[in-house]
C-alpha cells in the first residue's frame, strides 16, 4: 500500500499526537474500573493506583462542608483519605497503603500490583508518543532540534507508545482479582484502549505503508 509522504506524515503526526494525548488522561483518570450497577446516592470508581467513592452526606443530615468534614473524621479508616466540597464526600482508599498495613490483603496488593505494571507501561508509553509526536512536528515547523535523534531511536518511539501501553494495560487487568461485585471497564480505561490501538496503528502505518513523493 503506497501514500503521498506529506500526507504519512501529518496522519502519522496527528496519530502520535491524539495517542500522547489519550494516553495522559488515561493514565491520570480515576474510572479504569466503574460499578455497572448504579449505587442510590453513591458514586465509585478505581483508578490504577486507588478505589474512591463519592456520597452525598445531605441524606444524612449534613447542611454544610463543616458537618461533611465532621462525618469524614468520624468514619476515618486507616489508609483513607477524605475530602469534602459541600456536602459531598470522597472517600479514596491507596491499593498500596492498604497493602502495606495488612499484607494479608491479597486484593489489594494484587491491584497494588497490577497498578504498578500500568503506570510503568502507560507512562512509558506516553514519553514514546511524546518522542514520536515532536520527532514528526517539529521538522514540519522547521525546527531542527529532533534531527539528531538515531534512527533507531525513532523506530523504538515509534513502535513502543502502543506497545508499551499494551504491556501495561495487559498487566494491569491479569492482577485483577475476582470479586463479587460487577465492575466494568470505565472511561479511563477506554481512553487507554484507544491510546494503544492508535499507537499501534501509527507504528503499523510506518512500517508498511510506503511513502511516494
Amino acid at each position: 500500500m503506497e501514500m503521498d509522504g506529506n500526507t504519512k506524515n501529518m496522519a502519522l503526526t496527528g496519530m502520535a499526537a491524539l495517542c500522547l494525548i489519550l494516553g495522559i488522561l488515561g493514565a491520570l483518570g480515576s474510572t479504569w474500573l466503574v460499578p455497572e450497577d448504579e449505587m442510590d446516592g453513591m458514586d465509585a470508581g478505581t483508578s490504577l493506583t486507588a478505589s474512591w467513592t463519592e456520597m452525598d452526606l445531605a441524606d444524612m443530615g449534613a447542611e454544610s462542608e463543616s458537618d461533611c468534614e465532621d462525618f469524614a473524621d468520624a468514619m476515618e479508616m486507616d489508609g483513607a483519605e477524605t475530602e469534602c466540597d459541600g456536602t459531598v464526600m470522597t472517600v479514596t482508599m491507596s491499593f498500596s497503603d492498604i497493602c502495606d498495613d495488612d499484607a494479608d490483603d491479597e486484593d489489594a496488593c494484587d491491584m497494588a500490583t497490577g497498578g504498578m505494571i500500568g503506570t510503568i507501561g502507560m507512562w512509558a508509553g506516553i514519553l514514546c508518543a511524546l518522542v514520536l509526536t515532536l520527532s514528526l512536528a517539529l521538522p514540519m515547523a522547521g525546527v531542527d532540534a529532533m534531527d539528531q535523534l538515531p534512527d533507531i531511536a525513532k523506530k523504538i518511539a515509534t513502535w513502543g507508545a502502543g506497545a508499551a501501553m499494551l504491556v501495561g494495560m495487559l498487566g494491569w487487568y491479569m492482577m485483577i482479582p475476582e470479586s463479587d461485585s460487577e465492575t466494568g471497564l470505565g472511561m479511563s480505561g477506554w481512553l487507554a484502549g484507544a491510546a494503544m490501538t492508535i499507537g499501534l496503528g501509527a507504528a503499523a502505518m510506518d512500517q508498511f505503508v510506503e511513502s511516494t513523493e
